[in-house]
């Protein structure tokens, strides 16, 4: 008698779980919509610090891409002195933003996640790249005027990310955003002409944004 009763309630207790397991299932089946946030760790082209984010929206409907946005910023300085005119130099104080809307699909693997889009940023959406330059020469000795140089260009993007899913709501990830655009010359812009002689390399600021966030499903 005592057997049979331990059997039963195993087998009790057994039901109860395999209940909640089917609860969780269609817990997560019902999910209708995810929200990740992504925090910027590192920019490849930054000299020093870099600051941004990308966030997304998933939906379930099939064949549909999910859609995103991403931005960096960081800043760069430089001085570059007269190679014939020691007592003569220009000091280049430069802000370079870029932002990209993205489509991007998740590719669900039995242990983690996997998210890849492409990213487009221009002008005319409000995107794109944006380099702000505050330009100081000192000639011979005096300092001139300062004058700015602002440029703006299109970028392409990249992404992917990993993500390990917890108690199917939160999702835990890294991602890499790769961000390419032509080469800038950043005192193009300028209104008034050297008084100096500078060389002053075009700016390779295509790189790759290192993220760390997580997504939220409901």
């Amino acid at each position: 008698m005592l057997n049979k009763l331990n059997y039963l309630r195993k087998l009790a207790f057994s039901a109860c779980l395999l209940l909640g397991l089917s609860g969780l299932g269609t817990t997560a089946r019902a999910q209708f919509i995810g929200i990740s946030t992504d925090v910027a760790i590192a920019y490849s082209a930054a000299t020093g610090s870099a600051s941004g984010y990308s966030v997304g929206i998933s939906h379930p409907t099939p064949f549909f891409p999910n859609i995103g946005y991403s931005t960096v910023s960081f800043k760069e300085k430089e001085s570059i002195t007269d190679s014939s005119d020691s007592t003569s130099s220009v000091s280049l104080d430069t802000t370079t933003s870029i932002k990209t809307i993205n489509l991007f699909y998740n590719v669900p693997f039995p242990v983690v996640t996997i998210s890849v889009g492409f990213g487009y940023g221009t002008d005319n959406l409000g995107t794109g790249v944006e380099t702000k330059t505050t330009i100081v020469e000192t000639y011979q000795g005096t300092k001139l005027d300062q004058d700015n140089s602002d440029l703006k260009a299109s970028v392409s993007e990249a992404f992917f990310h990993i993500g390990l899913p917890f108690w199917n709501t939160i999702e835990f990830h890294l991602g890499y955003h790769y961000m390419s655009f032509t080469n800038i010359d950043i005192t193009s812009k300028k209104s008034v002409n050297f008084q100096g002689s500078y060389t002053v390399d075009k700016k390779k600021y295509s790189g790759g944004m290192t993220t760390i966030g997580v997504q939220v499903a409901f």
